[in-house]
């Protein structure tokens, strides 16, 4: 009768010992599921909208002007804007640069010139497709109504990043 009452016991351990073991691979298998879930997901993700964050990553890429220094960098955009001036007639272009602080990744440039209203618009599509990087922080259009010649003033920024062997 005693070996009885064992082999019960005995059996009654194994069964409460598979049910505990069957929970926890339950559980693992439903988090191993949830996970490939997850990646599933992941990649169709990706692959549904791979080419819309490639768009917005170039995009990004675009309001940086990659550079060796900051007087280089400075000195292609002197040159670049004086381009433009020219391009779309306008006159009396000061371009002025104010001192970056050494922890900000822009430097504010300081523009005034004169031309047509239609002229200084043209001028700003062009800066906008050509210069993305040189963003208006504020701008005054003074319009002579007897001449029809607009005198702008604006602060920009120039939008950089340094250059290096591992980005370039």
């Amino acid at each position: 009768m005693k070996n009885k009452w064992i082999i019960t016991g005995v059996l009654w351990f194994a069964v409460i010992i598979l049910t505990f073991y069957n929970a926890s691979e339950i559980k693992r298998l439903k988090q191993e599921s949830g996970r490939i879930e997850s990646l599933h997901m992941d990649t169709e993700f990706w692959r549904e909208n791979s080419k819309n964050i490639d768009y917005i990553k170039a995009e990004g890429e675009k309001l940086f002007f990659d550079i060796e220094s900051v007087d280089m960098g400075y000195l292609a955009i002197d040159n670049r804007l004086k381009k433009l001036s020219s391009k779309h007639h306008l006159q009396n272009l000061i371009i002025t640069k104010s001192q970056a602080s050494d922890a900000s990744d822009f430097v504010p440039v300081d523009l005034s010139f004169e031309g047509s209203y239609e002229d200084i618009f043209k001028w700003f599509q062009s800066v906008k497709n050509e210069l993305p990087f040189l963003r208006a922080k504020s701008i005054k259009i003074t319009i002579n109504p007897i001449s029809n010649m607009a005198a702008l003033n604006g602060s920009f920024f120039f939008r950089y990043r340094i250059a290096t062997a591992n980005n370039e």
